[in-house]
């Protein structure tokens, strides 16, 4: 491995004002926490991502882009589905490590484990939203893992799919089994029916916040659920992590029906004051909170690949 202690990657940023803008400046070592607030900030920057916008169509162009410079190849999975909004056409995007190009076998050969977030963003008449956190950071994160597994674990790797969601979020006020994770759904059937499913599945979501704070769901699989707390405690992080009191419905949910353990590292939104409306924005996202994201899943992904 090439990647730093997180005790040496978490050092303090300073922020630097230029003119309008703000720049975050920390040492070399918060290196995977800069690139994906970078990754972040250009998601951001396409504007609202609500299924079937040209926003959202951009995002995952760019998110194509960004893992094919790595030796990932991706496929563009496109499915209809009713809404309360009517028939709407929602596209997944999937990745796999194959540095030698596209061909049948790699999108045949069987995987371990699972690495997901969500790409929409929640559809407003009234409001702009950009959905920084929900879940813009939790892509960019997967966006700077790629190219570190490419680069130090080409064999676990191979090992991985990548997997984005559109249409987690519900047209309608809130999440319900017939509103919302579309995406994930459509995804998980296709696993059902294959006789060898990955092992594991990581589902991420709102973990750039500057006062990061992760509240698993309380019915999350007891060895990953173990893993993340035993890794947070090891990085000193454990202060960070907790578990929910109650289930949470996310994309986690039908990967678990469908005979995947999935665990939905998630940030706690249920009191915030920034969830689903204009507040989140790249105000929220924090370097330091993506390099102890990165590091805490990077780590997981060692114990499990």
């Amino acid at each position: 491995m090439n990647r730093p202690p997180l005790a040496a990657s978490l050092l303090a940023c300073t922020l630097i004002v230029l003119g309008s803008g703000l720049l975050s400046h920390c040492g070399e070592t918060d290196q995977a926490g800069n690139a994906a607030y970078a990754h972040t900030q250009a998601i951001v920057a396409f504007g609202p991502r609500p299924p079937g916008s040209e926003s959202l169509d951009k995002s995952r162009r760019y998110v194509s882009e960004a893992l094919t410079k790595h030796g990932w190849i991706t496929q563009a999975r496109e499915f209809t589905s009713f809404t309360p909004k009517g028939q709407v056409t929602f596209t997944n995007l999937v990745a796999r490590y194959a540095p030698d190009g596209d061909n049948p076998e790699v999108w045949t050969r069987p995987v371990q484990g699972i690495l997901c977030a969500h790409l929409d963003s929640k559809l407003f008449d009234d409001q702009i939203f950009l959905g920084a956190d929900d879940a813009a950071s939790a892509v960019a994160l997967i966006l700077e893992l790629a190219p570190d597994l490419a680069r130090n674990d080409p064999a676990k790797a191979k090992q991985l799919e990548l997997a984005f969601f559109d249409g987690e979020e519900a047209f309608g006020p809130s999440l319900t089994p017939r509103d919302g994770i579309y995406g994930s759904r459509r995804y998980a059937a296709a696993w059902r029916r294959q006789e060898h499913k990955p092992s594991f599945g990581i589902l991420l979501d709102m973990i750039g916040h500057k006062d990061l704070s992760i509240a698993i769901p309380s019915d999350s699989p007891k060895h990953l659920a173990d893993l993340l707390f035993k890794t947070a405690n090891d990085l000193k992080q454990q202060n960070r992590f907790r578990r929910s009191p109650s289930p949470i419905i996310d994309d986690h949910v039908p990967l678990n029906n469908a005979g995947i353990p999935t665990i939905d590292i998630i940030g706690d939104f249920a009191s915030a004051n920034w969830w689903h409306n204009s507040r989140d924005n790249m105000d929220l996202i924090s370097p330091r909170s993506l390099e102890i994201s990165f590091q805490v899943v990077r780590t997981m992904l060692d114990e499990l690949l």
